[in-house]
């Protein structure tokens, strides 16, 4: 995300939308996986509140992988894009 500076040279967040649903498309979904630590999911999770992007009571508990293991299921149409943010 790139901040602007406002003229006491603080940065300043861009201009969201109050509501970012109202910018996806009608029909469709998405899936939003969070795999880490518990704490940077929490975290996560709040921050996302707070862009105004999902309410919190939106996501699932936290889940135990079992066995390490965690195998996906798309649909045939559908791809995958993953980000790896390191804190």
């Amino acid at each position: 995300m790139t901040f602007s500076s406002s003229p006491s040279g603080t940065p300043v967040p861009p201009n969201l939308p109050a509501d970012f649903s109202s910018s996806l498309p009608p029909s469709g979904s998405i899936r939003h996986i969070l795999l880490g630590h518990p704490d940077h999911i929490r975290q996560t999770i709040h921050l996302l509140h707070n862009l105004r992007y999902v309410e919190i009571s939106q996501w699932s508990p936290l889940i135990e992988v079992p066995e390490n293991r965690l195998i996906l299921r798309p649909q045939p149409d559908e791809l995958i894009s993953m980000l790896v943010r390191r804190f």
